[in-house]
């Protein structure tokens, strides 16, 4: 019995490390599958509104060429901790791609998406100051709040990758 324990704590152990990504600790592109669409579609069958929030670190290549790729992960991890604090603790926050995090808020109508969107700056800024680096730490958001379920999960998450493709656009005009 003790070995069939220790076997299953092990196997949870490693079952959470083949989902979690090293740097940040919030889930991988792997949970995607596991948890993201899952939690989705539990949305879906109890006809609550998702929220999925598209978020792009800002920046990055220029981070990583001027003050080196460690400089870089600490911009990564600056907003990792910035989703962390700014989801709630049902979400399900993933680094998506290299700079990419993508979020599923269940229960998280227009009215909340908006209130997230619009103080995760400051979080963020915050988080940022307590790295103490010699650059900006900023991101680009995007979100799609789903209550009609009407296209698949992925088409949501393009969605959300637009708008902030969108908003990344208006902030790069708005600098020059």
């Amino acid at each position: 019995l003790h070995g069939k324990i220790v076997l299953r704590r092990a196997n949870n152990k490693l079952s959470k490390l083949y989902i979690l990504d090293s740097l940040t600790g919030l889930y991988n592109r792997m949970a995607y599958n596991e948890l993201a669409e899952p939690l989705y579609e539990q949305c879906m069958s109890k006809q609550k509104p998702v929220t999925i929030l598209f978020i792009d670190a800002d920046h990055l290549k220029y981070i990583n060429d001027e003050f080196g790729h460690d400089m870089g992960n600490i911009a990564i991890k600056a907003i990792a901790d910035a989703i962390r604090e700014s989801c709630p603790s049902d979400a399900v926050a993933m680094r998506y791609g290299g700079d990419e995090f993508v979020t599923i808020l269940p229960d998280y109508d227009e009215e909340k998406a908006k209130q997230l969107y619009a103080a995760f700056p400051q979080t963020l800024h915050r988080i940022a100051q307590g790295y103490n680096v010699d650059f900006p730490i900023e991101a680009s958001l995007g979100f799609a709040v789903v209550s009609d379920f009407s296209k698949p999960f992925n088409d949501y998450i393009n969605e959300a990758d637009e708008k902030m493709y969108a908003h990344k656009k208006a902030r790069r005009a708005e600098r020059q």
